[in-house]
C-alpha cells in the first residue's frame, strides 16, 4: 500500500469528524439563537412559535424534507 492509498482509507474518518462538528456547531448556534429568544419573548406561547418559525425557516433554506 502507497502513501496515497493508505491516506485515502482514512478520508471517510476526515469527512464524518467534519460532519459531526457542523451538527455540533449547528445545535450551538441554535441553543444561543433560542437563549436570545427566550431573553425576547419571555411569554412561553409566543417563544414556542418564534422557536418553531426559527427551524421551518431553517429547513426552507435548507432544503431539507422534514
Amino acid at each position: 500500500m502507497n502513501n496515497k492509498e493508505y491516506f485515502q482509507t482514512f478520508d471517510f474518518v476526515d469527512d464524518e469528524l467534519q460532519q459531526i462538528e457542523d451538527e455540533r456547531s449547528l445545535l450551538a448556534t441554535f441553543g444561543i439563537v433560542v437563549r436570545e429568544l427566550a431573553i425576547k419573548y419571555p411569554n412561553d406561547q409566543v417563544l414556542g412559535a418564534e422557536v418553531r418559525k426559527l427551524i421551518q425557516d431553517y429547513k426552507l433554506n435548507t432544503n431539507t424534507n422534514g
